[in-house]
């Protein structure tokens, strides 16, 4: 049976390494083989969602009004099956990796459509098997204890990597269950406490260090717009930049690790180019964080900060688009946030609460009676969960989840959202 360390190592491996619960030789190469699914029963409860910011990201999904709705769709982890071939030659460390993520969704789902005329984006039936090519990670890598490693191609980012990995609503569901099944994901802690870490096209060197330290860069896929199709759904102001930058983007991680503790701190940075009124963007975001154990409980926080970063995804809703030929100072939106987590094992069962917070100011030629939809203010989520090991490769989820979103705009009543998550996860 596979060890409760190696269903760890697994989830990892879905978010970007390559630990796995099958290895053999062939030849000089070792190859490794694992995956997992899961599946979740939501019900979610809403109420005041005409907030007024609509997307993926918001409380209550694309949904208006007073609504529940129920799904049956993965958690924050999407299925996924992942490959790697690893080898020694010439003094090198090589591996490559291959890894799909197909997910549960299909036509009874709801994803973001614009319904045109400057109204809100509408609820429609999502595709069947949904995004089910998703290939996150197909990279290689080589290096060796003197000169260090090199990856190349597709994995998950650097900035904000350790709290999502860190989130106990890893295994399970968090904010975003019943109105996003179409997207093969929820949210987890998303949007209330880090950003999305992404999985980007990138080459990042990890410097050869000390085993307990790790630092790592990397030059990122240059991002296409400030902002993205979600802002553009969500009529939150982000500003499109006519067409592809020529500036990379920028990551950076480092992390201390001191065995029942870790310490680790991480930036992101990327320049933005509207062509059309020659002006250039920057988004720059920083993280600290940490972790420790004693005994059966751990305790995990995480913060961030940045302007021009939004609040879920890097770069979305972080500009006006009020005046933005007046440059950069005006258009940039500060934000920040934080993620506090508890949990505690007893037996072959853990507990867990954690509460996040993300924050969106208004830049400076901005006002809460401007013009467009509502700005996103507050976004704010409180997870109950309970994690049960049935076997060393199977865990029943259940969690509880109170999530709330507010708007700068004046009269707009602040959205909620209670949402009850059941099922189970498996690794191999």
């Amino acid at each position: 049976m596979i060890s409760k360390k190696l269903v760890a190592a697994s989830i990892l491996a879905a978010m970007g390494t390559s630990a796995h619960a099958i290895d053999f030789q062939a030849g000089d190469w070792t190859l490794g083989i694992s995956g997992s699914v899961n599946a979740f029963y939501t019900q979610t409860s809403c109420d005041n969602a005409q907030v007024g910011y609509a997307s993926v990201l918001a409380t209550c999904g694309s949904v208006g009004g007073n609504q529940d709705a129920s799904s049956i769709q993965n958690g924050l982890l999407p299925g996924f099956i992942n490959f790697t071939a690893s080898s020694r030659q010439n003094g090198y460390d090589v591996k490559a990796n291959v890894g799909v993520h197909p997910g549960t969704s299909n036509e009874g789902g709801l994803v973001l459509a614009p319904a045109g005329g400057g109204l809100p984006p509408q609820a429609v039936a999502g595709g069947v098997g949904n995004s089910v090519g998703d290939a996150r990670q197909i990279w290689l890598s080589f290096g060796n204890e003197q000169m260090g490693t090199i990856k190349l191609g597709r994995d998950i980012g650097l900035f904000q990597q350790q709290a999502i990995l860190n989130d106990m609503t890893l295994l399970g569901v968090g904010t975003g269950g019943g109105f996003n099944g179409a997207i093969n994901t929820t949210t987890g802690m998303i949007g209330n406490g880090y950003i999305y870490a992404e999985f980007k096209p990138q080459i990042t060197y990890t410097l050869p260090t000390a085993k307990e330290l790790t630092v790592s860069v990397g030059v990122y896929q240059p991002s296409r717009t400030v902002g993205n199709s979600i802002a553009a759904l969500s009529g939150a102001g982000g500003v499109s930049t006519g067409g592809t930058t020529t500036t990379p983007g920028f990551n950076g991680l480092a992390m201390y690790d001191f065995g029942k503790a870790k310490v680790w701190g991480s930036f992101l940075n990327q320049e933005y180019e509207d062509q059309t009124n020659r002006i250039t963007y920057e988004t720059t975001g920083f993280e600290l964080g940490g972790k420790i154990g004693f005994g059966a409980l751990e305790l995990m926080a995480v913060g961030f900060s940045g302007e021009g970063l939004g609040t879920g995804v890097a770069g979305v809703d972080g500009f006006s688009s009020v005046n933005t030929v007046a440059g950069t100072s005006q258009a940039q939106r500060d934000s920040n946030g934080y993620l506090l987590q508890a949990t505690y094992k007893i037996g072959d069962t853990k507990f867990g609460i954690n509460h996040g917070m993300s924050k969106l100011d208004l830049a400076a030629n901005e006002t809460a009676a401007g013009p467009g939809r509502a700005v996103l203010d507050e976004s704010t989520a409180t997870t109950l969960g309970v994690y049960h090991s049935l076997t060393p490769n199977l865990t029943l989820v259940g969690e509880y989840i109170m999530a709330e979103q507010s708007t700068h705009r004046a009269g707009l009543q602040e959205s909620e959202a209670n949402t009850v998550a059941i099922g189970a996860i498996i690794f191999f």
